[in-house]
């Protein structure tokens, strides 16, 4: 499970189930439910990843937290899944050890709207990110 979460707002993404295609590992399709609560919006919609998708979700959030561990300056990551259910990015706050989370969701994605929302996280959060995308990608 993908989880952040503080006092008023929680993002959320967690397994249901993987459908494998057999001939191409790599487009197997593994559905996740998202849940998104805060300032009185809640938010529940399941999602379709692909192991690419969190593959790099997981790249990406490492080297951030690679280079806040080295004391470097990291660049600002986005992530967008081949279906745009939901973004994500992670932005070091300049001047201070918090790191935004920024989000969109649409769980219909050819509607016209979409959430928008963000919490501030510190580095501990890291570690337990990546493990949850790396259990969701080895389900």
């Amino acid at each position: 499970m993908f989880e952040i979460k503080n006092e008023n707002t929680l993002f959320r993404l967690s397994f249901i189930e993987r459908v494998e295609e057999p001939e191409e590992p790599q487009e197997d399709l593994i559905m996740c439910w998202l849940e998104i609560n805060g300032c009185n919006i809640s938010l529940q919609c399941q999602c379709e990843l692909t192991p690419y998708d969190l593959g790099s979700l997981k790249s990406r959030v490492s080297d951030f937290y690679n280079s806040l561990n080295r004391s470097e300056q990291p660049k600002p990551i986005s992530f967008a899944p081949r279906m745009e259910t939901f973004t994500c990015g992670f932005n070091l706050v300049e001047g201070s050890d918090l790191v935004g989370f920024t989000f969109t969701a649409s769980p219909n994605v050819y509607d016209s709207w979409k959430l928008t929302g963000g919490i501030m996280i510190d580095q501990s959060y890291f570690p337990e990110l990546i493990r949850g995308v790396e259990s969701i990608l080895t389900n």
